[in-house]
């Protein structure tokens, strides 16, 4: 979609759907294909000391350039959508310069809902590809428990979810962010019914069987964040075409 008239400066297709469908397997796959950087529209996957929560540890794909809206820790504060959307548009605007399109993938609501509302005033021939949560939604929370699983027994070096959230919880000044972030409010809530001490509930204190009962509490709470995320991308950008312009088709 050009946007009035404008001058296209970049050629941008966005990849967006809920959390667990494959956002990222499909951007490297295009990415592949086309030689296209990805840009990742998501805001906690900013923060390094959310590496595994936030799904960015283990998002590196051999061949593919992979670009985040910066590198922050919860020291340093939130970050905003509209900050973030700032330095998304700047960062497709320096990618454009040496390359003919550039792939966006994301499942944040507020980044894409600024997004949404900036598009008329950017030069991008824009489209967007939506993809779904399965039709079958006991299918889409065994991927998510699997997914759970991962987060909370990584491979090492990783730190667990669990780990992770125990650290910032020994701060009291990021506890209320900590609180905000999706999966780790699912952790809170486990720990209020186990009447556990998130500071102290580290994987290496927790036995098997309530890691088994956490993880499918986690999947729990995505898919019914999912479930939003699917219905306000499809208000969104339901008005776009989905078809991929020519030059990041196969």
């Amino acid at each position: 979609m050009k946007m009035f008239g404008s001058p296209v400066s970049a050629t941008v297709h966005l990849i967006a759907g809920p959390t667990g469908v494959g956002k990222s397997d499909v951007a490297s796959g295009l990415a592949l294909r086309t030689g296209a950087p990805v840009v990742v529209a998501d805001r906690i996957q900013c923060f390094t000391d959310l590496a595994t929560t936030s799904a960015r540890a283990g998002a590196e794909v051999s061949g593919v350039r992979r670009v985040w809206l910066g590198d922050r820790t919860v020291a340093d504060g939130d970050y905003s959508a509209e900050r973030a959307v700032d330095v998304l548009v700047e960062t497709v605007s320096e990618l454009s310069r040496t390359a003919s399109s550039v792939i966006v993938e994301g499942g944040s609501i507020s980044l894409l809902t600024v997004l949404a509302a900036r598009l008329p005033r950017l030069p991008w021939d824009f489209t967007v590809q939506l993809l779904a949560r399965p039709a079958d939604n006991s299918q889409y929370l065994r991927a998510l428990t699997s997914r759970a699983h991962v987060m909370l027994r990584p491979e090492p070096p990783l730190r667990s979810l669990l780990d992770e959230l125990a650290e910032l919880w020994r701060d009291p000044a990021k506890r209320p962010f900590a609180a905000s972030v999706n999966g780790l409010e699912a952790v809170l809530e486990w720990c209020d019914k186990h009447s556990l001490d998130p500071q102290e509930a580290t994987i290496s204190h927790v036995p098997e069987g309530l890691l088994d009962e956490l993880a499918c509490l986690i999947a729990l709470r995505h898919a019914e964040h999912g479930a939003d995320q699917e219905k306000a991308f499809s208000e969104l950008f339901s008005d776009l075409s989905m078809q991929l312009p020519a030059r990041l088709g196969s």
